[in-house]
């Protein structure tokens, strides 16, 4: 069931569930090295507050799991000083936020806030993060200029120790790119005016953001400091069109795979919202409900095909001389393709089934996770190509 307080704007529960799935993962492993966090909400609303008790507002989320994960390592006699930040340009907005944030219940959690423009206040958020901490910066702004170009965030993805994520509002610009009238924004975006006529729906929306993410990685001055990404798509409730792409970003090969693994839960989770979504809708419309999803079909179909260009990739990358396959060796091909982990996965069961590849340290043949990338101090475990 959808909560009440998000039907009609179920894409922010997905991106809501996200927020929480991967902020847990993420503080409970650097709690584990680091003595300060600083999380950083750069847009930070509440825009469309619906439930009293403020629980559906990305700020309630963040603290809510702040709080959580500094009461669970202080278990393990780990003891983490949080310090968070909240930025809202909008004075009606920052009411709320200022009221949200007298709540008791986080009064262990050292909070700030700021009203004021994001890319005037740019600088200011860089310097209230300690040098030595960890900082998280959740980029989620109700549009895209003077947001999403590349210069306006080098500020923040120069600062080292830091993870992002970003909401790109790929419809907003894919309706806008072609206009002459924004050339010179989507030249700050991409480097280009991306042309895009003769592509199909598919090749544009791919075109447009493998464009932004390459500009995105590569735009550390540092050209020492590596970053890796990936992102996930938000797609409308009740139809088949991407409304936006969160975009994460990383220095930690790490990262990649446990935001991919939330991602992969996310993309089950978006799967049953937005059926429940396009069933509501129908009822509503014609009191009738749906006896048969031509989208259900086309998806079954999109993941054979997509099964068979991963089992394409192993067997691309494998040979017949045995070789280990790590952590980073995943991170790699989820950075390169997006894929989920579990395909990744499946794709190599059936080759090892079909007598074309093996694990050479497994003494049996596994029937779920057959890759045990984390093996041998996330070296990973010998895979081979099997001579036919």
């Amino acid at each position: 069931m959808i909560p009440e307080n998000y039907k009609g704007r179920e894409q922010a529960l997905i991106k809501h569930t996200l927020l929480r799935n991967y902020l847990e993962k993420l503080f409970m492993i650097i709690g584990q090295r680091q003595k300060v966090i600083c999380y950083i909400d750069c847009f930070a609303g509440p825009w469309q507050q619906e439930d009293e008790a403020t629980e559906d507002t990305s700020i309630a989320i963040s603290l809510n799991i702040i709080n959580e994960c500094k009461l669970a390592l202080a278990r393990s006699n780990i003891h983490v000083h949080f310090r968070a930040l909240f930025v809202e340009k909008k004075k009606k907005s920052f009411l709320k936020l200022e009221k949200i944030l007298e709540n008791k219940k986080w009064s262990n959690i050292e909070i700030h806030k700021l009203r004021g423009d994001f890319f005037d206040l740019r600088e200011s958020i860089c310097s209230w993060c300690d040098d030595n901490s960890f900082a998280f910066f959740f980029i989620d702004p109700t549009g895209w200029k003077n947001v999403v170009e590349i210069d306006t965030l080098r500020p923040l993805l120069n600062r080292k120790n830091s993870e992002y994520l970003i909401n790109f509002m790929f419809y907003s610009i894919l309706r806008t790119h072609t206009q002459g009238t924004f050339n010179r924004h989507m030249e700050k975006i991409f480097g280009e005016t991306p042309e895009t006529s003769d592509l199909s729906p598919i090749e544009r929306e791919n075109k447009i953001i493998s464009l932004y993410c390459d500009r995105l990685k590569y735009a550390n001055t540092d050209k020492n400091d590596i970053t890796r990404l990936a992102h996930v798509k938000v797609l409308y409730p009740t139809r088949d069109r991407t409304l936006y792409d969160l975009v994460y970003l990383t220095r930690h090969h790490v990262g990649i795979v446990k935001f991919m693994e939330v991602s992969e839960k996310l993309d089950i989770i978006q799967n049953k919202i937005r059926a429940i979504a396009k069933q509501n809708k129908m009822v509503e419309k014609s009191g009738q409900t749906e006896m048969f999803s031509a989208t259900a079909v086309r998806q079954e179909r999109d993941k054979l095909l997509e099964l068979s260009l991963i089992k394409d990739y192993w067997l691309e990358h494998l040979s017949v001389k045995p070789r280990r396959f790590g952590l980073v060796d995943l991170a790699d091909i989820l950075e390169e393709t997006g894929w989920f982990i579990s395909d990744i996965q499946k794709a190599f069961k059936e080759l090892e089934d079909e007598g074309k590849v093996k694990n050479y340290e497994s003494s049996r043949k596994r029937s779920k996770h057959v890759v045990h990338f984390d093996a041998n101090n996330n070296q990973g475990e010998l895979l081979g190509k099997l001579n036919q």
